[in-house]
């Protein structure tokens, strides 16, 4: 965004510094709670970007109206977020798939904290409901492996299969451990079962990441 827009200021936010120091010179970063109180101040922004956050919010209609405050009239919101959950179109994908078995272990664990894994599938009305309008969704099929064809997408189904490896132990151990009452090694194994699927070039499972975005009045 920063060096397609050169003449924007860009500000991005997290909980933590984690954040990368060779950026544009109209980049800056701070540490800062989405759902504490904005101190941006009122119509400040032109566009406001979240993404892969649907689990971590425990308030979304206050967040929604910050965010609304904080845009100048006309302006937009962009929520981007992955849905965890596994398909298939053309039958390759057996029953007990280890990663749908996962995802679904996933949901069951973090439902024990009253945390949604398909939290996301409410965010176009989210965003109508704080009175956004001109409310769109796109979608687009996130291979899993690299049995998709064309260079572009195997090149994306590889890195969606990296990341989803190295993620599993990390995302699933508290939900699993505290959630379903599991031991740490038993997630281990398990963890590497569910590898040895995703390795599977037979299998074209996939699932899809939904960009859901609206506008503020430019009467708001």
């Amino acid at each position: 965004m920063a060096d397609e827009y050169p003449s924007a200021e860009v500000l991005g936010i997290d909980l933590s510094p984690i954040q990368p120091g060779w950026v544009p010179p109209n980049v800056r970063f701070l540490i800062d709670d989405a759902e504490s109180e904005w101190a941006h101040g009122s119509g400040r922004f032109d566009y406001v970007h979240a993404r892969h956050i649907t689990m971590a919010i425990k308030n979304w209609p206050k967040l929604l109206a910050q965010a609304y405050d904080a845009l100048k009239p006309g302006g937009w919101i962009e929520l981007q977020e992955l849905r965890l959950a596994t398909s298939c179109d053309d039958g390759t994908m057996p029953e007990g798939y280890g990663f749908t078995v996962f995802l679904r272990y996933l949901a069951e664990g973090f439902d024990r904290f009253g945390i949604d894994l398909l939290g996301m599938e409410k965010n176009a009305a989210r965003l109508e409901q704080a009175g956004f309008v001109n409310v769109q969704e796109k979608i687009w099929k996130i291979p899993i492996g690299t049995w998709a064809k064309g260079d572009k997408m195997k090149t994306i189904g590889a890195y969606n299969r990296a990341v989803i490896n190295d993620a599993l132990t990390g995302v699933s151990m508290a939900p699993y451990t505290r959630g379903l009452g599991w031991k740490a090694s038993e997630v281990e194994v398990f963890a590497a079962q569910v590898r040895k699927d995703l390795g599977n070039p037979g299998i074209h499972s996939y699932y899809t990441f939904h960009a859901v975005y609206g506008q503020k009045p430019a009467s708001g």
